[in-house]
């Protein structure tokens, strides 16, 4: 399997108690969900606009840091709404799912922020348009479908920047919807 993790998604994160003298305010992801996240996988966020209304976007990449904060990397032009949304302060969704098995997991914020996309992401960014673009081709969908999905314009890349607060694993089944634990 190209770019997916070796294992299968666990269903747990490391978190913290929130009675701790320091508490901690979001989730941890574990190694396999965060793999999955950087592995080429399909992402696509959610949020609402000001009247209420939701709105999506797709995303072309993540990174997610020691601190399981993550960055989604998303076009700018097709995504307008969805980054105003953002901005006007509405909270947010993102899941992620792997093409070739549709393990997915879905995580939530209650606020993220839009910030200029640093070209050293670039390469890391390319890679993960790579991989799902092979991914794609390995199910049959047309090559050119595939590319797209499997491309991005460094020039209007922007990246939405957050803080898991909740998970909940999405892989079709028995346990999709249910919280990850911490």
């Amino acid at each position: 399997m190209k770019g997916g993790s070796s294992g299968s998604i666990s269903d747990s994160a490391n978190g913290e108690a929130s009675g701790n003298a320091n508490p901690v305010d979001h989730i941890r992801l574990t190694p396999d969900l965060i793999a999955l996240a950087q592995g080429g996988a399909c992402v696509i966020l959610g949020a609402r606009e000001a009247d209420g209304r939701p709105v999506v976007g797709i995303g072309v990449g993540a990174r997610v840091d020691a601190e399981s904060r993550i960055r989604v990397f998303l076009d700018r032009r097709p995504n307008e709404r969805l980054l105003a949304a953002i901005e006007s302060g509405s909270g947010v969704a993102v899941t992620f799912t792997r093409a070739v098995d549709h393990a997915s997991f879905q995580v939530k914020a209650e606020s993220a922020k839009t910030a200029r996309a640093d070209p050293n992401d670039f390469p890391e960014v390319g890679r993960q348009c790579v991989v799902a673009r092979d991914e794609l081709n390995e199910l049959g969908l047309p090559p050119q479908v595939a590319a797209a999905f499997g491309s991005f314009n460094p020039t209007s890349v922007v990246v939405v920047e957050l803080t898991p607060a909740a998970a909940f694993m999405q892989t079709p089944g028995p346990g999709a919807g249910s919280p990850v634990r911490t």
